[in-house]
């Protein structure tokens, strides 16, 4: 017996490594593979192993309260399941949710009716089809108590209370710039802010709204168009910053083009005859909770034509730490891999070959599919903030299905130094206006007929989204929604 000793020690000691949150995972799989569903028994012994842990990897299911949110455990869910290859969906989970519990809202959707919005109805546009797709979906989805339809400018000329799917037939249908212009209100500027603060006055724990616009300013003939952005930027930020302290506001912004024929305003509201691309814009604002519901749903994600840009803004509540793990490879240099387990790194010494000599660097698989975010968010490494800025960091997207040591994770962080030190590398992912917006943004459109570039930008995009993300994100914070810590030793 005593032969077989070092054997049974040796046993108790590996399987006592295993973290809960691996155990989570694997019985979650076990279930899955049994009957290609997870019962209400199956998901309530998940729900236990959540709620009596205070493993990190488990506060990805929890808010700020503590209290387990069950939207999130099914998007893991479903998430983790496509990693290891196993079709299920969330309507193969049981679901408290499902069960009668999950509040309904009503859906509010404002299209901007101002004259610069004419080019994208006159025809059949890809405009139409997009929106008359979202709205299918939204009235389908089970996620809406009332799909109401209005037209925005400086007022709301028209509404259309609890549309049925023949009202949103002839509601698309109809959308011609003759209608527009039929539909009343004042056509003649775009008011940015009055028509955002308007919308954000009707968001509350029972009412979402959809903003579908050019989002193109109008600073008008005679004013100073810097200073007209500016000031407008700064008013959005207050009228949102003031919401936030009273609400749990978050927003969508998605970017979409759409063949546009008719007179595009520039920035003196001269009227230019355009035909080809541009883009547009449809904004999402409700509850957090109203817009988890509304991603979990991938409503968006289902908009025929496809979407080129998406942004996600929502207060920070807590910096949370996803899944992740050092790769023991590839590497530069070199370094043990007795503690990776232990998110450190020891023994590590630089590259002594001539291509790579001096250098060090490894990698690290983190999961961020629970995030709110698009996963292209975090493929723009200026949302990453580095302790040490010796180190340079690229990302990449996980897409090698047969890796099994990269089973379950979205992301590759590729971090490397010419200075390797003893420290406590953190990682922070922040939340700010990403790339993709300031790449959109024209601060001087009278050339948009001979400019190509040009024609797929937004006159003053940046005032207006870093007006808005600066209130979710103030610059007086260090506004981190993620954060990922690796010792390093020599």
């Amino acid at each position: 017996m005593k032969r077989y000793l070092p054997f049974i020690l040796l046993f108790l000691m590996l399987t006592s490594c295993k973290s809960e949150f691996g155990s989570f995972n694997e019985q979650a799989l076990t279930f899955a593979n049994n009957d290609k569903k997870i019962d209400e028994q199956e998901y309530q012994k998940l729900l236990k192993q959540i709620s009596g842990s205070d493993e990190k990897g488990f506060q990805q299911f929890k808010n700020d309260k503590g209290e387990i949110d069950n939207i999130k455990v099914v998007s893991y869910l479903v998430k983790y399941f496509k990693a290891k290859n196993v079709g299920l969906t969330a309507n193969d989970i049981w679901q408290p949710l499902t069960n009668g519990t999950q509040e309904t809202f009503n859906i509010n959707v404002y299209l901007e009716n101002s004259a610069s919005m004419d080019g994208y109805v006159k025809g059949v546009t890809e405009f139409e089809t997009a929106i008359y797709n979202l709205l299918g979906d939204f009235k389908i989805s089970g996620l809406c108590d009332s799909l109401n339809l209005n037209y925005i400018n400086k007022t709301i000329p028209y509404q259309k209370q609890n549309a049925l799917p023949a009202d949103i037939q002839d509601f698309i249908e109809k959308l011609e710039p003759s209608v527009f212009k039929q539909r009343g209100g004042d056509r003649s500027v775009s008011d940015l802010k009055n028509i955002l603060s308007t919308v954000l006055k009707t968001v509350n724990n029972k009412n979402a709204a959809v903003l579908i616009s050019d989002f193109v300013f109008s600073p008008g003939k005679n004013a100073n168009a810097q200073d007209y952005l500016n000031n407008q930027g700064v008013g959005i930020k207050i009228d949102f910053a003031e919401k936030l302290k009273e609400f749990d506001l978050s927003a969508v912004v998605i970017q979409l083009q759409s063949n546009f024929d008719g007179l595009y305003y520039d920035k003196t509201d001269k009227p230019l005859s355009f035909k080809g691309k541009r883009p547009y814009y449809v904004w999402i604002f409700g509850s957090t909770q109203q817009i988890s519901t509304i991603l979990n749903k991938k409503v968006l994600d289902n908009i025929k034509g496809g979407y080129s840009n998406r942004l996600v803004l929502q207060s920070i509540k807590g910096i949370s730490e996803p899944n992740y793990k050092i790769l023991y490879s590839p590497k530069i240099g070199s370094f043990s891999a007795k503690e990776l387990n232990a998110k450190i790194i020891s023994d590590a010494s630089t590259s002594k070959d001539n291509q790579t000599k001096g250098l060090f660097g490894f990698n690290v698989a983190v999961d961020l599919s629970n995030s709110l975010q698009d996963a292209n968010y975090f493929l723009d490494t200026s949302n990453y903030i580095l302790s040490n800025t010796k180190y340079q960091l690229k990302v990449e997207t996980i897409t090698d299905k047969n890796d099994a040591s990269l089973s379950g994770f979205t992301h590759l962080l590729k971090l490397q130094t010419g200075e390797l030190r003893e420290e406590v590398l953190k990682i922070e992912i922040v939340g700010k206006t990403p790339s993709w917006v300031f790449n959109s943004t024209s601060i001087d459109d009278s050339n948009i007929l001979n400019d190509k570039n040009e024609q797929l930008k937004t006159f003053g995009l940046q005032y207006l989204i870093e007006g808005i993300s600066d209130a979710f994100y103030p610059k007086s914070n260090s506004n981190a929604i993620n954060s990922i810590s690796i010792t390093i030793k020599k």
